[in-house]
């Protein structure tokens, strides 16, 4: 639209001047003519991205043409409208600060010359047409230079636009990699638990139920042979059935209290150690330091099934009567200590229950060690790093 109006202009301003052509100059017409397809062929060259390069060289020729109209045309002030449009094509299409000072000195000079030039043609310069007409260009620079910083806006705004859709598509691209990622999270975290479950069961019920199994064919043959025998054994099969239902009981405690997120982390312990108690005998104290809110939540199943497997070994292997348990809470680590009563072993060969807990310890950057002797009972010290954490390969934690 800018560009179709300015070659209006420019057509109908050669026409003016061709009109004002004295009669018998027949080579001024030929140079209103020449001018005019200058001017448009250079205007249209002008908005032609291939030959954009040579703007100023087009401007130049533009300015030469309308300071010729000047001079050859004394008293008419309508060569300024010509450098009124040449300002809008400058200002619109050159961002130089420097290259437009330039033009502006110019332009400055060039009236000036025109000016001189009437006065000693006909000794005397139109003052208010040429305050006028000049208007017109400092308008006319005024206007390319708003309209090229709203084009230059319009670039910014499509280029960050752009931008924006791009983010957007990384963004939702992303997000669908998370999604597929939480799922696949999902499913190899209840594969998991599931195959921990199976592994506890197995390790623990399964391997009481075995023993009952064997007890009682064992029964059934002592009860013909050897009655007092046949009691005993009866009686070791009434215990390997009441220990099992016990791990069976702690081990649903267990998950109830991981689906319930741990809400009541420390109330849950005392409540293990009280049941325990009600079933056993075995008297326990539990020392807390420290803020236990700062305790993780994945890590609060881990813990509390390590309480619980010692307090079974505590019983199961060591006939303890006490157990003592000890937590410390700070910034940096998390550290549970458990000890017992226990006859103690000279030599620790870790169990199916005791293995189980140092590998999920292990899995979230953890380290336990065991400690024991004869007469001193079963100490294990657990440590989970809260800022740094590390995962040990090869070697001997217990």
């Amino acid at each position: 639209m800018l560009t179709s109006t300015r070659l209006i202009m420019i057509f109908l301003l050669s026409f003016v001047y061709y009109n004002l052509v004295p009669n018998g100059s027949q080579w001024l017409k030929y140079y209103v003519i020449v001018a005019t397809i200058l001017f448009i062929l250079n205007h249209i060259l002008l908005f032609l991205e291939k030959f954009k390069k040579w703007s100023l060289v087009y401007i130049l020729i533009d300015c030469i043409l309308s300071f010729l109209y000047g001079i050859l045309f004394p008293s008419i002030t309508l060569y300024l409208i010509f450098f009124g449009v040449i300002a809008v094509t400058l200002f619109l299409s050159i961002s130089d600060k420097r290259i437009l000072k330039i033009s502006s000195y110019v332009f400055l000079i060039i009236w000036g010359i025109v000016a001189f030039s009437w006065w000693k043609q006909t000794g005397r310069i139109e003052i208010l047409e040429n305050v006028i007409s000049g208007s017109f260009v400092v308008f006319g620079a005024v206007v390319g230079n708003l309209i090229r910083k709203l084009l230059e806006a319009r670039e910014t705004m499509d280029r960050q636009f752009e931008q924006l859709q791009s983010s957007h598509q990384a963004l939702s691209e992303a997000h669908d990699q998370l999604q597929n990622y939480s799922k696949q999270v999902e499913e190899l975290t209840t594969i998991r638990e599931r195959n921990r479950i199976a592994r506890e069961i197995h390790d623990t019920v399964g391997h009481k139920m075995t023993a009952l199994l064997v007890q009682m064919e064992l029964s059934k043959v002592l009860l013909k042979l050897d009655l007092p025998k046949a009691e005993e054994t009866i009686e070791v099969c009434e215990n390997l059935a009441r220990d099992a239902l016990q791990e069976i009981r702690l081990s649903v405690r267990t998950l109830h209290q991981e689906e319930e997120e741990h809400v009541a982390f420390i109330p849950a312990i005392r409540k293990l150690l009280a049941d325990f108690f009600e079933t056993t005998n075995l008297e326990s104290v539990f020392e807390l330091s420290g803020d236990p809110t700062i305790i993780p939540n994945y890590l609060q199943p881990i813990m509390i099934r390590t309480i619980q497997e010692s307090l079974t070994n505590a019983k199961r292997h060591g006939g303890a009567t006490s157990f003592l348990l000890k937590m410390n809470c700070s910034e940096e680590a998390i550290t549970m200590i458990t000890k017992d009563n226990g006859k103690g072993v000279h030599l620790i060969e870790p169990g199916f229950g005791l293995i189980n807990i140092k590998e999920r310890i292990e899995e979230h950057g953890g380290s336990v060690f065991f400690e024991s002797f004869v007469g001193e009972g079963f100490q294990m010290n657990v440590l989970f790093p809260l800022l740094q954490k590390t995962w040990r390969t090869g070697g001997r934690n217990d």
